[in-house]
């Protein structure tokens, strides 16, 4: 069952949830006054823009080296056996084939028992009782 709110502004008019408890037409002017506050803030601010419009190439640019890394692993580390649409990564971050995926196979330098025992030191804190009992 859905109750309906009255508007936000107190016009009188039913709002919804999905236009933020505003009726139909407090809804649209809302947005036009928002419209206006950000040409306002745009038109004030044209060297920020063209500031990240630079950081939003610059981001363009390393995505881009990111799919060249890619296409790269395509082949295992180990035998350079092409690997097709099956590839096993590892935590040392290489690709490997269905032989080498194994960290004892293709001399891994990870230390996976360095890394679990810092996983069960988070899980399990330590937890030291008083020496003193009787102590309140």
């Amino acid at each position: 069952m859905v109750t309906s709110s009255l508007c936000a502004n107190d016009c009188g008019f039913y709002g919804s949830p999905a236009t933020n408890n505003l009726c139909s037409k407090c809804y649209k002017d809302y947005l036009a006054k928002s419209k206006k506050l950000s040409s306002s803030s745009s038109s004030s601010c044209t060297a920020q823009n063209q500031c990240s419009i630079i950081d939003d190439m610059m981001s363009l640019s390393i995505t881009n080296s990111k799919t060249t890394e890619r296409n790269d692993r395509k082949r295992c580390k180990s035998c350079n056996k092409k690997i097709g649409l099956l590839g096993f990564q590892c935590r040392c971050g290489d690709v490997f084939c269905g032989t080498h995926r194994y960290p004892e196979m293709h001399s891994c330098e990870i230390d996976f028992k360095k890394i679990g025992r810092e996983v069960l030191i988070q899980q399990n804190p330590l937890c030291k009782a008083d020496k003193l009992k009787h102590r309140i």
